[in-house]
């Protein structure tokens, strides 16, 4: 009897809290915060209701060389990070430049992620607004046809996950505004913080390259443990309203935005856009050295995606035919000479009036509706190289995507 009493008033006790946090919730907090989560890492607004920040403890905030800009919750500072050499290891931080002019430009500025804790398994980072110095080649030399490609030379961004990731993370530079990238932690072999590092170039000796700004927000995504997967029923009502603890998880949350193993890039909902880094509206060029998979989720429902360009311009290795396959990446016998290797691989791809191929480059995916209807996962895989060549363009490229449940391309 005296366990059912206990249990009724635990109960009650949850709901109450539930209800009250409803009711000082306000509306730009609406979600996970509650009176237990204080500063809990989620984003919100600051006093001005336009600049964004993140929900700290006040003390949080100046640890990590935030400003305060508003409150949140209760006893929560609406926190900027817009400043250089910060550490946080908040669920979801959102980092904005400092305050830019010509005489504080050649700026080196770094951010380290720490994780938050062992469920987390991937880190998304997404480019809210990211302008920095376009990639850049040589100039063109008379009679000489093919130059270096386009690369990231005054202006930098890297990410680098300072445990010795195995996997390759490209640099990147000029507009990728509304892009994003994974990156895979694991804390179990002590994988625990991820830095991201600008690198500007001095405004004085070059006054005609563009501000440099940038907004990025990184979320921190947890994997299922074996604790997660008990977290049900009444044990998870209970729970959900109590400060964390090794039996409270987000991984349900994050399970939507949890990216396959190997993609840079991952698209969880049914239908978007895509583009390369650099597309620049469509100005480009894309930076050279690239080879990364862009992935779509891939539900029980599905049988492949269909893919529409509204842009694409790319490099070829040879226009005798129609810029797929072959025409995209040169033969081993020949990999000597230098020739272009630039292309999108998609595979088991049809396009609406038959053509079949992998790898597109040139021109040959623009004003084209395609299918890609593979046996396995759902990607798509860029690959760029070192090299220029004279009147042809790397624009890049710019796609809308439908999954597929249907696989008869129209």
């Amino acid at each position: 009897m005296a366990i059912v009493k206990f249990s009724t008033l635990l109960l009650l006790f949850t709901i109450s809290q539930y209800c009250v946090a409803d009711v000082l919730r306000t509306a730009r907090q609406q979600g996970p915060a509650s009176i237990f989560t204080l500063g809990n890492g989620e984003q919100c607004q600051g006093s001005d209701r336009s600049t964004g920040g993140v929900c700290l403890l006040r003390n949080q905030c100046n640890t990590q060389g935030g400003k305060a800009i508003g409150y949140c919750g209760v006893f929560g500072t609406c926190c900027s990070l817009n400043a250089c050499d910060i550490r946080t290891n908040t669920k979801v931080a959102v980092f904005i430049n400092p305050p830019l002019d010509k005489e504080s430009s050649g700026l080196e500025c770094s951010y380290n992620i720490e994780i938050a804790n062992n469920n987390v398994c991937q880190m998304r980072i997404d480019f809210e607004t990211f302008n920095l110095a376009p990639p850049t080649t040589v100039e063109p030399v008379e009679n000489v046809t093919q130059r270096p490609g386009y690369m990231c030379k005054n202006d930098i961004f890297r990410v680098s996950n300072l445990h010795g990731n195995s996997e390759s993370l490209p640099s990147l530079c000029g507009d990728n505004s509304g892009q994003h990238m994974y990156v895979r932690v694991n804390a179990s072999i002590n994988d625990r913080s991820v830095r991201m590092d600008f690198k500007l170039a001095d405004r004085i000796s070059q006054p005609n390259l563009p501000q440099a700004t940038w907004k990025i927000k990184v979320t921190q995504l947890e994997c299922f443990n074996t604790l997660g997967k008990y977290r049900d029923g009444i044990l998870d009502a209970i729970t959900a309203a109590l400060p964390a603890t090794p039996f409270t998880t987000t991984a349900d949350r994050d399970e939507y935005l949890i990216a396959p193993p190997g993609c840079l890039q991952y698209y969880p909902d049914r239908a978007g856009f895509f583009e390369s880094f650099n597309y620049n509206r469509g100005a480009g060029p894309y930076i050279a050295n690239m080879a990364y998979a862009t992935c779509f989720k891939r539900s029980s429902d599905v049988c492949g995606i269909k893919l529409t360009a509204a842009s694409f311009n790319m490099a070829y290795h040879d226009d005798s035919n129609l810029y797929v396959d072959t025409d995209c990446k040169a033969n081993p016998f020949v990999q000597g000479q230098p020739q272009s290797e630039d292309y999108i691989f998609i595979p088991e791809a049809q396009t609406a009036d038959g053509l079949r191929g992998s790898k597109f480059c040139g021109n040959s995916a623009a004003d084209a509706i395609i299918a890609s209807t593979p046996p396995g996962p759902l990607y798509v895989y860029f690959h760029s190289d070192n090299l220029v060549t004279k009147d042809v363009p790397e624009a890049g490229y710019r796609f809308s995507y439908n999954v597929l449940n249907n696989c008869y391309v129209k």
